[in-house]
């Protein structure tokens, strides 16, 4: 009975640790800030239009962007996502009063409208995010503004390690505590 004990202890355990494994969601966060010349990540930039990267000077200046998300432990399914993105308006009263600019995302969500400074909050599909990589674009369509940042982020849940390798685990442990119990006897 009493070598019984310790070996439904372990079982606890493993049973215990098995649940740890499904845990709350885990949160990722990507950010791509724009220089004149590129991107801080230079592999985060995949083309622009105009002289400077970060500033969209003209009709049909552009500049699009990949963010890399590194799922870290791996991702069983992404639940949610954000991207935001933070213009300055660089206002010119007498040469050009508006800016007007046209966004795109690879999930379908676009925007068009007045470049105010400010950030601008979108919501993303999750499932768009699920390869690790989601693609932007931004195009000037009148005046010119800054692009500084651009920021990813959300919530996923890991993948799952297997119950089985928790057990053993589990087990090997059960069986070096009743050794280390034997030899304090």
């Amino acid at each position: 009975m009493k070598k019984f004990l310790p070996l439904c202890a372990a079982f606890l355990l493993a049973i215990g640790m098995a649940h740890i494994s499904y845990a709350s969601p885990l949160p990722f966060t990507d950010t791509t800030t724009f220089t004149d010349s590129g991107t801080l990540a230079p592999e985060d930039l995949v083309s622009y239009g105009g002289l400077e990267v970060n500033k969209l000077e003209g009709s049909f200046d552009h500049v699009r962007w990949t963010h890399h998300i590194e799922f870290e432990p791996p991702a069983q399914a992404v639940l949610t996502g954000t991207l935001t993105v933070w213009l300055t308006d660089d206002w010119d009263p007498f040469w050009r009063p508006f800016e007007f600019a046209f966004g795109w995302a690879e999930d379908g969500t676009f925007d068009f409208g007045e470049v105010n400074t400010d950030a601008y909050i979108y919501s993303v599909t999750a499932s768009f995010l699920e390869d690790g990589e989601f693609t932007v674009t931004i195009a000037d369509l009148c005046g010119d503004f800054i692009i500084e940042e651009s920021v990813l982020s959300g919530t996923y849940s890991a993948t799952p390690i297997p119950s089985s390798i928790l057990l053993l685990g589990a087990g090997i442990l059960g069986l070096i505590a009743i050794g280390f119990r034997r030899k304090a006897r």
